[in-house]
């Protein structure tokens, strides 16, 4: 698997010269997925940062795990580890856009990757986040779209049970104060997550008025806030 840094154009941006140094914002320190990380996995952040200054292409790829232990000075099981917890700052990259520099020394992998990763590996970065964790669907649902980025970052901290979120939305959505005055009192979506709103007890009142005559069938459509949405048995009520 080979991956580059995310959003690598606000380290260096130059096309013309390879400087010795690389951009780093003080915004890092307002950052809670940074604080998050331990000692090692921060130090091995920096490294990666400025190992990916040297791709050619500009587009801060990564060379392949082999050539990356050794700039690293830590054995393959020890980077799967830190790929893991700096999932936030990195993303996969297609094998075969890898500069050629990198591919002579790249290790034989036909007969060690199953079939799921090399389908995997030639997916887009937001199709492989929709199969892995549900942000997707998730905001896709949730009426309001506004604070993107902070909503997936807190999404990817709490690790939500995707199907109790999905139905504690549709919950929400019956209720006077996200009906009131056109959604204006509906939180943001990553305040709704960091409050832990999907464990919030069902409104008792909004429960006993979603009698069986009520109760919407799948296949059922309606218009809320200018979208159409059809009730599903799974998800409720989704965009159409």
């Amino acid at each position: 698997m080979v991956y580059r840094i995310k959003d690598y154009a606000r380290f260096q941006h130059f096309k013309d010269r390879n400087p010795p140094w690389i951009k780093l914002y003080r915004d890092i320190l307002d950052d809670p997925d940074w604080h998050d990380l331990d000692a090692g996995s921060a130090k091995v952040l920096v490294m990666l940062w400025l190992i990916a200054s040297e791709d050619e292409t500009k587009h801060g790829r990564l060379p392949d795990n082999r050539r990356l232990c050794f700039r690293l000075r830590i054995s393959e099981k020890e980077l799967a580890q830190a790929i893991i917890k700096l999932s936030h700052w990195l993303e996969h990259d297609d094998i075969d856009a890898i500069s050629n520099r990198y591919q002579g020394d790249a290790p034989e992998r036909a007969s060690e990757e199953t079939e799921a990763e090399a389908e995997a590996e030639h997916r887009s970065p937001s199709v492989i986040k929709s199969a892995d964790d549900g942000f997707v669907a998730f905001w896709q649902t949730y009426p309001k779209k506004a604070g993107k980025g902070a909503a997936e970052r807190l999404w990817k901290k709490l690790k939500p049970d995707l199907p109790v979120v999905l139905e504690a939305i549709e919950r929400a959505k019956e209720s006077d104060q996200w009906r009131k005055d056109g959604g204006q009192f509906i939180p943001f979506p990553a305040t709704w997550l960091n409050q832990r709103r999907w464990e919030d007890e069902p409104d008792t009142a909004t429960a006993s008025a979603d009698t069986p005559d009520t109760k919407p069938k799948p296949g059922d459509k309606r218009t809320r806030h200018g979208a159409e949405e059809i009730f599903t048995d799974g998800a409720g009520w989704v965009p159409a």
